[in-house]
């Protein structure tokens, strides 16, 4: 079965190739994106148009990189004093590959500064002073845009392409901009379920999860409502589309419309469930440790902390079925998916000289490599987006098999520059109507002030 959604996913994933271009507005960038499946109605995947249009004029490559200097292999004598930025759950596990990658290289001597800055918000740190941020830094695939925007990350030079089209075809459109590489990708990620198997079993249905007897919990499921990257997907199953049916138009946010009534009218009746809590991040750990919550929705970053808390009674599945007022069949949770990457930031020669940024690349193509992904892959369960290491992993490793079997019903981050303005604006909307901050009547106001605020 993984087999076949591997192969589905490969062949719609194919199709998506899309020629990315620069439009005329400064201000509106597109870059190539996968949305997996469109939903149609919430749920049933459709394929998107097999062979989009390319732009017939493409904008000449904005950042242009020089040919790096050819590596020798042990290295020439050089000292290189670079910083790396990485999740902090990460943090002894990069530096533990900064060890081996200064033994691979033992011919030069390395200063290593690591600091620890979250995935998904290191774009404001880069693009604040390109000049003062990290050389190598880990990010979501979503924040590409704006990192190109801001002339802030180097592209990828050929020599280092041949890794890259390794990888699986959702991680090659993330990296992409311009028809150039921009990153390099080490790991693909959505959202699935976690569960106690001690204390429940079915986990098929949210309506099920919700109504089944378990003792001395809090609450039966948690998710982190204060959060639209798990949020949305309430919006994706209605039908919604965001940037487009494909993720890449940024002059289309029709959200205003009957499918996010759909959504919302959901997510406004989950506020009167009382075994279904808005747990946070931090809590999360906890409330599983003790037994207060019997399931939890998040992402592969917290297999290990929920494997610790949990033990023997540790389990994951596929995000749960839901089903709208007044339908008669259920319909599968679509969630966002994402591509972690490593960048490179494009500093003037003033505050880096060539040499140090073609090391600067050498590292982040290291620290993204097949061997380093396999550490991640046994070390914390992060599905490669090596090929040859997903497609061996989908079918052995049981949360990368999630992730993979999830990946029907999931959707690219889109990397246009307006997902910036996104996760805030939708965050404050979603979170209101599941507070009952906003009445029904107010919903369509409070949409097209999100509208507004995406079209920047």
């Amino acid at each position: 079965m993984k087999r076949k959604i591997l192969k589905a996913l490969t062949i719609t994933l194919a199709a998506l190739m899309l020629v990315v271009f620069v439009a005329c507005s400064p201000e509106v960038i597109y870059v190539a994106d996968f949305t997996g499946g469109q939903t149609n109605n919430g749920g049933t995947v459709v394929n998107p148009t097999p062979n989009p249009t390319p732009n017939p004029n493409p904008t000449p490559n904005p950042n242009p990189t020089p040919t790096p200097t050819v590596d020798d292999g042990t290295g020439d004598g050089t000292t290189y004093n670079l910083t790396v930025w990485c999740a902090e759950e990460d943090e002894d596990m990069i530096r533990q590959m900064l060890d081996d990658y200064e033994k691979k290289y033992k011919d030069n001597r390395y200063n290593w500064t690591v600091n620890t800055i979250g995935e998904d918000v290191v774009s404001a740190s880069v693009t604040r002073d390109v000049e003062a941020a990290a050389d190598v830094f880990s990010f979501a695939n979503d924040q590409l845009g704006l990192l190109i925007k801001n002339a802030a990350l180097t592209q990828v030079p050929t020599q280092y392409t041949a890794q890259i089209d390794q990888q699986i075809d959702v991680a090659k459109i993330a990296a992409t901009y311009s028809g150039s590489y921009y990153a390099f990708p080490y790991s693909y990620e959505n959202c699935f379920l976690y569960y106690n198997k001690s204390l429940i079993s079915d986990v098929s249905s949210l309506e099920r999860i919700m109504t089944t007897q378990i003792k001395n919990v809090d609450y039966n499921i948690g998710i982190d409502m204060s959060d639209s990257y798990y949020t949305t997907m309430f919006l994706y199953t209605a039908g919604v589309t965001i940037f487009g049916d494909q993720g890449n138009d940024p002059s289309d946010v029709n959200l205003d419309n009957e499918n996010a009534y759909k959504a919302c009218n959901y997510i406004k009746s989950l506020a009167g469930q009382k075994k279904l809590g808005s747990v946070s991040k931090a809590d999360q750990y906890a409330s599983l440790k003790n037994g207060k919550v019997a399931a939890m929705i998040s992402g592969p970053h917290m297999i290990s902390q929920f494997k610790d808390a949990l033990g023997s009674n540790f389990a994951v599945a596929t995000l749960p079925t839901i089903r709208f007022a007044g339908e008669s069949k259920d319909t599968p949770l679509v969630s966002f998916s994402g591509v972690k990457m490593y960048g490179v930031s494009r500093k003037s020669t003033a505050a880096r000289n060539q040499k140090t940024t073609d090391e600067a690349l050498k590292l982040a193509a290291y620290l993204s490599n097949a061997d380093n992904q396999t550490i991640r892959l046994q070390e914390r369960e992060f599905c490669p987006t090596d090929s040859d290491l997903f497609d061996a992993a989908s079918t052995s490793v049981d949360t990368v098999e999630v992730v993979v079997s999830q990946s029907e019903y999931s959707k690219l981050k889109p990397g246009l520059i307006q997902m910036s303005n996104y996760w805030d604006n939708m965050k404050g909307f979603l979170l209101g109507v599941y507070k009952l901050s906003y009445p029904e009547g107010e919903w369509s106001k409070e949409l097209k002030k999100v509208e507004n605020k995406l079209k920047g």
